[in-house]
């Protein structure tokens, strides 16, 4: 029988003939088949295989497809199924694309490119760059495929204006590449000395191919080429003419992880490992299959002179080898007739039961092997054990430099590779020129230190409370949230407002009276004396400043003493204004809080009352 594949037709029945070859069985078959006119029905159903097989270069319908170095459904299942690889697969899937992206404009800072809308825009199309997918999507797809067959493919979509308004992930084992054709000159723009030049290049554009349904091809062009394919014959259109919209391929971005020694297809990473793979999961189905059939026998029973009866053996049989194996250890029991004997003298059966308990018990085979094989794989990941789930023996400090080297040496260069493959492209085929695409690095962050950093910058007064309030929600997980209304603390009374002027710090209003019975009506509040602060002018954040420089100058006590209880009175808010109108006049030391403000005044002030013309010891700057 022929099992050939015919390429474009549905599986099907059709008649072969028998070659004689003296066989005296198929002679008689023969004979049977000659009545028939010689024909014999044959059913021809093909097992699971490349569907290009016969349309590869050098198959019987060779259409010029090349053919990858491993089939690619085959790297596919093995990943899928391999104990040790789909882990590792997943961690390089999880850390190289799975940490987001940013858009950044060439020569400029991240804090500077907040405001740009083009970056917005380039962000509105990547959030959905095909209808229900994000790119975070996407790009994670293409990692599996990387990883899984050594090949991703995208797919860009143009209009009839040749813009880009999509791109999707194609499966890679449904892709194939089609052979070179004759080089033709194409112009490319580079930058030399400083300018953009144009220069011509001799280049060899490539196809790709897809077979739909199993019947026919469907054509592709590679990303950039600059003439139309027709997407069903594949022939390249001639130079500067163009195919109508409907009959153009679309363009396909071809991404490999590691190349192939013959052919421009790319190999996946494990492909070294490859013994490794497949022992492993043969170790794997051999245990299963050990316990499924209950593991070594539990006996081996022996008789000499007799025979077991035909019920005894069949029923012994059935218990031995079907059913679950916790049914296989219990008590069998055995009926034995004698094979022999006389008259004079009976018979003897003896039965003897040889066990094999102790060979049963052992744990299952090949656990040493497959551990083997599991640290090979991820060593051709390259990744550390805490990435695959072993983090039995590990600390922070263990696991931060296993995170630190595998930042470093694997995912960092994974995701600088990808995104010089989408900005070169995809941005700048959009038309951002100017404008990259950075991935975001995989961070570790320890809250303590953070929490240090974090006080270090409040103490230095030149830090926003915005900013420290966003960062302390970062580091501890808190939310919260920065209030613009005027609040007492350390028993302030006073605070300077936004337009600068010392307004007092407005009190909580008081509950509403309680629906309790016996609640009777509130009691006023009484009146209080009018504090020397209250008495003070309201002056604003600057002229406080200036007053109360002049008056350190002139060695004026009696308006010093008043402006230092005022500014011992304000609150958080307030002192913060004034220290930064300080700032501007150039007047103390701006890292002193109000406390270290209100000792530098005493200390002046003792200065000037013993007529001293020289610094105390307070270690102040006077």
């Amino acid at each position: 029988m022929s099992d050939e594949k015919t390429e474009g037709k549905r599986p099907h029945l059709r008649l072969v003939k028998f070659q004689g070859d003296g066989d005296p069985i198929l002679d008689k078959l023969r004979g049977k088949v000659s009545k028939a006119n010689g024909e014999a029905v044959a059913a021809n159903a093909f097992e699971i295989e490349d569907e290009y097989q016969d349309l590869y270069i050098g198959a019987a319908r060779d259409i010029g497809i090349l053919e990858p170095p491993y089939n690619l459904k085959s790297l596919d299942r093995l990943a899928q199924e391999n104990n040790a690889l789909s882990p590792c697969i997943e961690a390089m899937v999880t850390n190289v694309d799975g940490t987001g992206y940013d858009f950044e404009k060439e020569g400029e800072e991240a804090e500077d490119n907040e405001d740009d809308t083009r970056i917005e825009h380039l962000n509105d199309f990547f959030s959905q760059p095909w209808p229900g997918e994000s790119f975070q999507t996407i790009r994670k797809k293409l990692r599996r495929d990387l990883e899984r067959t050594g090949n991703a493919y995208l797919e860009v979509l143009r209009n009839a204006q040749d813009e880009i308004v999509f791109f999707r992930h194609v499966d890679a084992k449904m892709m194939r590449l089609v052979k070179l054709d004759d080089p033709i000159p194409v112009k490319k723009t580079v930058k030399r000395r400083g300018k953009d030049e144009t220069i011509a290049v001799m280049t060899r554009e490539r196809r790709f191919c897809q077979m739909v349904n199993g019947v026919s091809l469907v054509y592709f062009k590679e990303f950039g080429a600059t003439r139309d394919v027709h997407k069903k014959s594949g022939r390249w259109s001639q130079t500067g003419q163009r195919l109508a919209a409907p009959e153009r391929g679309t363009e396909i971005i071809h991404l490999t992880l590691l190349p192939d020694s013959h052919t421009p297809y790319g190999v996946p990473r494990w492909v070294s490992q490859l013994p490794s793979v497949l022992g492993s999961r043969k170790a794997e189905e051999f245990n299963l299959e050990f316990f499924d059939n209950g593991g070594v026998p539990p006996a081996l029973i022996v008789l000499q002179g007799g025979t077991l009866q035909h019920e005894t053996r069949d029923a012994l049989e059935q218990k031995m080898t079907k059913g679950t194996p916790g049914k296989k250890n219990r008590i069998q029991i055995l009926e034995v007739e004698p094979s022999g004997g006389s008259l004079e003298k009976e018979s003897t059966v003896r039965v003897t039961v040889e066990r094999f308990g102790a060979e049963r018990q052992n744990d299952a085979m090949f656990e040493n092997y497959d551990d083997k094989c599991e640290t090979r794989i991820r060593r051709s990941f390259r990744l550390p054990p805490i990435f695959v789930g072993k983090a039995d023996d590990y600390s922070f400090a263990t696991a931060f430099a296993s995170y630190t080297v595998a930042e470093a040496q694997v995912f960092k260069p994974e995701r600088d590779e990808f995104d010089e493959v989408v900005t070169l492209k995809l941005v700048k085929g959009l038309g951002f020129e100017e404008y990259k695409i950075v991935s975001k690095p995989l961070v570790i962050e320890d809250a303590t230190l953070k929490l240090e950093g974090i006080n270090m910058a409040i103490s230095t007064g030149q830090v926003e409370m915005d900013d420290v309030i966003y960062e302390i929600n970062e580091a501890a997980g808190t939310d919260i949230r920065v209030s613009d209304k005027p609040r007492v603390l350390n028993g302030a009374s006073h605070t300077i407002d936004a337009d600068g002027r010392i307004v007092p710090v407005p009190m909580p209003e008081a509950p509403a009276n309680s629906n309790r019975p016996g609640a009777g009506k509130p009691k006023a509040a009484a009146k209080k004396k009018p504090t020397p602060v209250e008495k003070t002018e309201h002056r604003g954040a600057l002229d406080l400043a200036l007053d109360t420089m002049l008056a350190l100058r002139k060695r004026d006590v009696i308006q010093l003493t008043k402006n230092i209880n005022l500014i011992s009175s304000l609150d958080h808010v307030g002192f913060d204004r004034f220290r930064k109108a300080s700032a501007d006049l150039q007047f103390v030391d701006t890292t002193l809080d109000a406390d270290g403000l209100t000792d530098l005044a005493s200390c002046t002030i003792s200065v000037m009352g013993r007529a001293m013309k020289q610094d105390c010891d307070c270690g102040h700057i006077h």
